[in-house]
This record gives C-alpha cells, structure tokens and sequence, in this order.
C-alpha cells in the first residue's frame, strides 16, 4: 500500500497554502511584468514620438526648400540634436538617400574615422579583410535601419543593440518627401526588467520560505484537534469508553461541533455498553434460576434408585415450569433482537378495534371476565398486526399479573393528534412517578408489587417499547382512572386518510 505524506493533514494542508502563495506570487509577478514592460515601452515610444514631432517642426521651420538647401537644413537639425546617454539615433533621408544623421559612427561607419593604412605583414593584410566584414556587416544594418517602414519597428544595430526605430515622412518644396527616422536603443528597457525579475525572484524565494514557515505552524494549529481526535479514538479501539474531547481544545466552531458529536456518539456507546452488560447479566441470572431449578429437580430423582410416580410426577411438573419459563424468555430475548433492528415490522393500515376484541377473546374466561373495552375509534392506523396484537397483550398481561385476581382491566381506544392512542387501564398498585421511564428498561422490575416472584421476565414492557417504536410509535405510564396504572401506546395514523 502506498504511504502518504510526512505528517498527514498537516503536511497537506501546509504544502497547499505554499502552492497557493506560489501561484498568487506567480500570477502577481506576471502580472507586473507585463504591466512594467508595456509601461516602459510606451515611455519610449513617447519620446520617439516627441523627438520626430520637434524634428518635422525645425525641418519646415524655414519654409518650402529644395535642393541643396533641404540636405543643408537637414544638417543643421541632426548636428542639434544631443548625443549621449540616452543613446537617441536620428537620420533624414529622402528616399533611400541619407542626408544627415546625427550618429555617423553608428549609421555610416566609414564616415566615423578612417582606419589606420595596413602594414606590409600577412598580419596586417588579415587585419584589413577583418575591418572590411565589419564594415559590410554594419552597412546592412544601416541599410536595414533606413529601410524601416512607416511607424514603429524594431531594428538590430551592432552600438545601440535592439533598437526602436519611429519613421515618420514630412513633405518638402518639391513635395518629393523626406523621412524621418528617430531611434532609441531598448538594452536600458531590457536592463530594467531583468532587474525587476531578479528583485521579485529573491523577494518571492524568501516570501515562499517564510509563507511555509507559517503555513507548517497554522496547519499544526489547525489540526491538533483533529489530531487530538485521532489519538482519543484509539484509546477508544482499546476499550476504553471514559474518554472525552475537551471542547475548549476543539478551537474552530466545525472542529467543536464534530468534538460534540464524537463525546454525543460516545456517550451512546457507552451507555449501549453499560445496557449490554447489565442485560447480559439479568438475563443470565434469569436463565440461572429454571436451570439451577432443572438441576436440583433431577438431582433429587437421581438420588431415589426407585422414585414413587408421584414423586416422578411432582418432578416433571417443576421441570416442566423451568423449561417453559426459559422457553418463554428465549421466545423474548429473540423477538427484542427482532425489533432492535427492525425486522419483520411492515406497516399496513388497519382499525385498532378488531386487535382489542380479538385480545380479549383469546383470554380464558377468568381472565376475560375481568377485561373491559371501552370506547374504540375508528380510524385508522399504520402499524404490523402481528406486532400490535403482541405489544396488547404484553400490556394486558402485565395488568392481569400485577392487579391481582380481582383486578379490572379497561382497553380503549381514541384519536390523539394525527394518530390513535391505545390504553390499557388497571386498578392496581401503579407505577411511581420515578419508574416510569425505568420500568421499560429491560428486566427492570420493582421492587414491591411488580416483582420477579410474580412470574414475570423483566422483558415485556421493554418487548412493548422495542415493537412500537420500531413502528414509528411511542409508548408511556400514568395515572389510571381506575387507581391503578395506565399504559398508552400512541400509531401514526393512515397517511393516506389524514
């Protein structure tokens, strides 16, 4: 399996905030480039433009000339203007015939000086071709330069390097033309933004070093929860339940409310666990009793080589009480399992009315004698028959064993919001106002009138809460008119008549 980065989320979120800053940078360098770049262009297309503006004036200063007198007022405006640092290039030509310049020694090289006569050597004859290559290479560019087309271009030239050259045409006395050709060297353009991109180059290293300085310590800081997180769920993975996130550790508002859902699913956890256990040691407590029943029954059997059949009799009778008592817990434990996830619960409409009737019916006539059915609605509900029938006679039974033999029960049925509450009605003990959210944990039992010597399980109530709240229902104790204890269950009613 592939390995991720040195340090988890942290390396990752800190290599995302420096390729952030670096494409930011990026863009921010390019961006001034380009802007430097065009900037500096336009100034000096500006000063070319000034210069060939001053240029035309001085040449039509005079009036209309001709002639010699045009080259002559050509002369006198090339020797005017300045020479120097700048590196400004101006010829006049008319044509492809040049007729004054201000920089001979870059346009017309051999008009710059004259070379120094050779020698008799072979060395000087060398020297002497060397010079005249020169010469032509520089005359190309002259040619090249006075061949420039109309506005601006860019020409190579050997003493000024890329150069911007502005051609300008005036007209003259015998409207033949002149052109005008104002140049100026772009090495000082081309100077300034290396400098600049060394400048921003040093200034964006040392940004992106101190940029992933601070994003390694803000990614620290951002998922230490995270990381704290991770280390309290492997304390989790080892059985340990007690731990909490500290929520003054969680620091932002997302890594809190994810601490208060982790401490929320742990509490749930460990509240499942704790119900685990205690249900595991009631129910083999529970299932402890018929077997040590079981045992000391066929103990007694065995120690008689010759038992009398009434004795065999007695013995089966109380063999048979256990085994039933853990058939019937068993029966439970697998129906809570049922209802736990939900399986086997499928809503259908139905009246309540039938279920009620049909529970009392089934009772023996003792036991029928002593349950009453009061008023029934009938609407509809959407609910498991099966499943409501068992969670009935759950209650019922639990009336009947707890309100003893002359007790009176009362099933009644009536709408409740946008359902049916169901009640079933004793004029027991009751219930005490502090167990009655307790009484349907599973194998609670009080401790006076509903306790394990009436026979019970522990197990039907909860069985009761399991079976109707798997359906979308709720169940709950109060007072009785009757005296005793009044269980109700409430069912969403019929969707489609509500």
């Amino acid at each position: 399996m592939g390995r991720g980065l040195p340090g988890g989320l942290r390396a990752k979120l800190a290599i995302a905030i420096v390729l952030i800053v670096a494409v930011t940078l990026g863009v921010a360098f390019f961006a001034v480039f380009k802007g430097t770049e065009a900037e500096l262009r336009s100034s000096v297309e500006d000063d070319l433009s000034l210069r060939a503006d001053q240029v035309e004036r001085q040449l039509l200063a005079g009036g209309p000339a001709g002639g010699n007198r045009v080259r002559q007022r050509a002369a006198r405006v090339a020797a005017a203007q300045p020479v120097g640092a700048e590196s400004v290039v101006l010829a006049i030509s008319r044509g492809r015939v040049l007729l004054a310049t201000n920089q001979p020694e870059i346009l017309v090289p051999q008009l710059g000086g004259t070379r120094e006569p050779g020698g008799d050597g072979p060395g000087d004859e060398d020297s002497e071709d060397e010079g005249r290559e020169e010469e032509l290479e520089e005359l190309e560019e002259t040619r090249a330069f006075l061949g420039a087309p109309e506005g601006y271009s860019e020409q190579k030239l050997e003493d000024l390097g890329q150069t911007l050259v502005l051609t300008r045409r005036v007209p003259d006395a015998d409207d033949s033309g002149l052109t005008i050709r104002v140049g100026k060297s772009l090495d000082p353009t081309e100077e300034a933004l290396e400098d600049l991109g060394g400048t921003f180059l040093r200034l964006g290293l040392l940004a992106l070093l101190v940029s992933a300085i601070l994003a390694w310590f803000l990614a620290a800081r951002v998922t230490r929860p995270l990381r704290r997180l991770t280390s309290l769920s492997g304390e989790v993975a080892g059985d340990d339940l007690s731990v909490r996130m500290p929520l003054e550790e969680a620091g932002s508002d997302e890594v809190r409310k994810l601490s208060v859902s982790f401490n929320r699913m742990l509490d749930r956890l460990e509240d499942a666990f704790e119900r685990q256990k205690a249900f595991v040691a009631d129910a083999s407590h529970d299932l402890r009793t018929p077997l040590t029943i079981v045992r000391g029954q066929i103990e007694v059997l065995a120690r008689n080589p010759d038992p009398d059949p009434e004795e065999v009799a007695a013995v089966s009778r109380a063999v048979g009480e256990a085994v039933d008592r853990m058939e019937h817990l068993v029966e439970d434990l697998l129906l809570l399992a049922r209802s736990d996830s939900e399986a086997g619960i499928t809503a259908e409409r139905l009246a309540v009315g039938p279920i009620l009737e049909a529970e009392r019916e089934d009772r023996v006539e003792s036991e029928r004698a002593r349950i009453d059915i009061g008023e029934v609605t009938d609407r509809e509900v959407e609910f498991d028959p099966v499943a409501l029938s068992r969670a009935v006679s759950n209650l019922v039974d639990n009336a009947l064993r707890y309100g003893g033999e002359r007790s009176r029960v009362r099933l009644s049925a009536a709408p409740s919001g946008d359902g049916v509450a169901i009640d079933v009605e004793d004029d027991g003990p009751g219930v005490p106002v502090a167990e009655r959210e307790r009484v349907f944990d599973r194998f609670a039992r009080l401790d006076e009138a509903r306790s394990s010597g009436t026979g019970g399980s522990g197990l039907g109530l909860a069985i009761v809460r399991a079976i109707v709240e798997a359906g979308g229902g709720r169940v709950s104790c109060s007072d009785s008119e009757l005296g005793g204890a009044r269980f109700s269950i409430w069912l969403p009613g019929d969707k489609a008549s509500g």
